[in-house]
């Protein structure tokens, strides 16, 4: 049940520290390029009393034990206080969290997280006894206390939601003795973390320039990118993959310990399947999975044609994936900061007027950290901060990738704004289906419009590349790794064997079946699936990013593809309630009311589709760059 069930604020990961405490007021730096924190606190001062008054909370939950499943009002007000708790924690953590993340170098904020964590602790205990007894109350009670109370309202969701999974929570024995062996049964995913981080080691290669590179992850991105000479991208390609084929075993045992665990999992808690499981949570129908598996499969005709375009294009016998980052033309153009905003604003003026006051708000100062900087942060992201604004971290480097990004992390933004502003606090999160649907839609947008504005075939080379790239990697790659994860929890259900070459030749096949036979592949390339961690960390994940990026591409082709203006208006106003919905339904309803329905085969062909409109695009402009005939 989502914030009714304080899960506002997420504080599982913070480090220890034995810094001291600093109570000074903050300097503000140039708010144009630099987060300004006072917009969430003035100072450390006024940071360490909010913790105080968080502190004095923990106590007043277990106070209402006994309670809430005999009073309509005595459940009102732990609902609000468990809101009141979540806002704080939230406020509290990002302010330490931002600084952490722009200042790594200062161990002081790893003390204040550290503080923090240890109230949540002993929150988290006096509140332990919620779910069971709420499950105690009737739902017709609840939903009479709904009916009756108004300020039960904005939980009506919340509350169907917590009884539609009701039959799938386990007795309090039986949770016990599970609570028990969750340090053993978590044992496994330490292992591969250890196998796969802490104690992996790539071996060294030799190039033909006579650079000896180490074969790691970062190397290799590097060298496929850069490197004109095919030869020296697949030997770092193999000396990269070895590593997993040497320890096949070790990873195969690790897995199919996991496997075995959730299939045990499911069945204990009374679902028919993993998938079932986990699709559940979000009242997600497997037709959605299905479909998405299906329509990509049935479509692979687009991404095995840029395949072979690429191997034309780069005058090659033989194409490996080694050779999927190495550039087509010699185009470069790099990006202002200022330039880029203007690029992105411009794009997005199609949005309308409260979309873009939304979206330019975010451009007033203080909200966005631009540039690199000792200790920083690398990559990007947004944080929406409820009663305050959006924070958006960047690590300019003028490229045209971060244009993109810049782009995708505004799209966040103003989601979480829209949301904040039209849903209840328990009802302004967004399910990451959904959330990842507002980003992608603004890298559709700026796409179009940057090839609108090119008048340089080598910069809409560019520009094509990085587009189908986009769809091959967030769309047909997670497939590929959605019907893996699959088909091996499908397999260890119905206990077929499983071992190191069982899982290499599923993998494989569903390799060779997605990118085609013009895509060659080493032995050693179908052990390399341990590489994907979400395998191992995440539970049926990837297809997420699959289906948000599908809704997004169909959601902007019922905008730009529509009859007349008054169709595109009405599709634009859809997609913008979609994003002033937040999380008040489940992530499938919303996205049907946008005008979507995921569990349709259609709605998949708009991004296959999309695909073959971008690569017929790449092969003309190719053409009149004379890379090939």
């Amino acid at each position: 049940m989502r914030k009714l069930l304080l899960t506002a604020f997420a504080l599982a990961a913070v480090c220890s520290s034995g810094f001291s405490q600093n109570t000074e007021k903050m300097e503000v730096k140039d708010p144009a390029y630099n987060w300004d924190f006072t917009h969430i606190y003035p100072s450390w001062d006024a940071w360490q009393k909010e913790l105080k008054d968080f502190s004095a909370l923990t106590p007043k939950f277990i106070e209402y034990k006994g309670k809430i499943s005999k009073d309509p009002k005595a459940l009102i007000e732990y609902i609000k206080l468990s809101e009141k708790a979540g806002q704080m924690g939230s406020k509290l953590s990002s302010f330490a969290r931002l600084q952490k993340d722009v200042d790594g170098k200062n161990s002081m904020y790893n003390a204040k997280l550290q503080e923090l964590q240890n109230i949540f602790v002993e929150m988290s205990k006096n509140r332990s006894w919620y779910s069971p007894e709420l499950a105690t109350l009737p739902q017709e009670t609840a939903m009479k206390w709904i009916a009756e109370n108004p300020e039960l309202a904005p939980y009506k969701h919340d509350m169907e939601d917590f009884y539609r999974e009701l039959s799938h929570i386990l007795d309090e024995k039986t949770q016990n003795i599970l609570n028990e062996y969750s340090r053993a049964l978590s044992a496994t995913s330490k292992i591969y973390n250890s196998l796969s981080v802490a104690d992996i080691e790539f071996p060294k290669v030799k190039l033909s320039t006579g650079e000896e590179v180490t074969a790691s992850p970062a190397v290799a991105s590097r060298i496929y990118a850069t490197s004109p000479n095919q030869e020296d991208r697949l030997k770092v390609a193999n000396a990269n993959r070895d590593y997993y084929f040497k320890h096949r075993n070790t990873f195969a045992d690790i897995y199919l310990g996991m496997l075995q665990s959730r299939a045990a999992s499911a069945r204990l808690e009374g679902y028919k399947s993993c998938l079932d499981a986990t699709l559940s949570g979000n009242n997600i129908p497997t037709d959605v999975y299905f479909t998405l598996l299906k329509v990509a499969q049935t479509n692979v005709a687009p991404l095995q044609k840029y395949w072979d375009l690429r191997k034309r294009a780069l005058g090659l016998a033989k194409y490996y994936h080694s050779d999927a980052s190495a550039e087509l033309t010699n185009f470069s153009r790099s990006y202002k900061w200022e330039e880029a905003v203007k690029i992105v604003t411009s794009a997005l003026g199609m949005m309308g007027k409260e979309y873009n006051e939304n979206f330019n708000s975010m451009l007033t100062g203080g909200k966005i950290d631009v540039f690199e900087k000792p200790g920083k942060q690398t990559g990007a992201y947004n944080l929406s901060l409820y009663g305050v604004h959006p924070y958006v971290l960047m690590n300019w480097n003028e490229t045209r990738d971060n244009v993109f990004t810049l782009a995708h992390e505004l799209g966040h933004s103003v989601h979480g704004i829209l949301a904040q502003k039209y849903q209840s606090y328990n009802n302004s999160g967004a399910n990451s289906m959904v959330a990842e649907v507002a980003s992608t839609f603004n890298e559709c947008v700026l796409l179009d419009y940057m090839l609108a504005q090119s008048k340089d075939p080598n910069e809409k080379i560019a520009l094509l590349v990085q587009a189908i790239d986009n769809v091959a990697g967030t769309f047909y790659r997670q497939v590929q790794f959605a019907e893996f994860e699959y088909t091996m929890h499908n397999m260890v259900e119905n206990n077929k064997p499983v071992n190191a070459d069982v899982i290499a030749k599923v993998y494989g096949d569903i390799d060779a079946k997605y990118n085609g036979l013009g895509v060659e592949q080493p032995e050693n390339l179908k052990y390399s699936w341990p590489r994907v961690f979400h395998f191992f960390n995440y539970n049926f994940y990837v297809y997420n990013y699959a289906v948000s990026f599908t809704a997004s591409n169909a959601l902007y082709g019922n905008i730009v593809n529509a009859k007349n203006k008054k169709e595109a208006d009405a599709a634009k106003e859809r997609y913008l309630n979609l994003l002033k919905s937040g999380g008040n339904d489940y992530p499938i309803n919303l996205l049907r009311n946008a005008g979507i329905d995921m569990t349709k085969e259609e709605s998949y062909l708009a991004v296959t589709n999309r695909l073959q409109k971008l690569v017929d695009q790449l092969e003309v402009e190719l053409k009149k760059v004379d890379k090939i005939k």
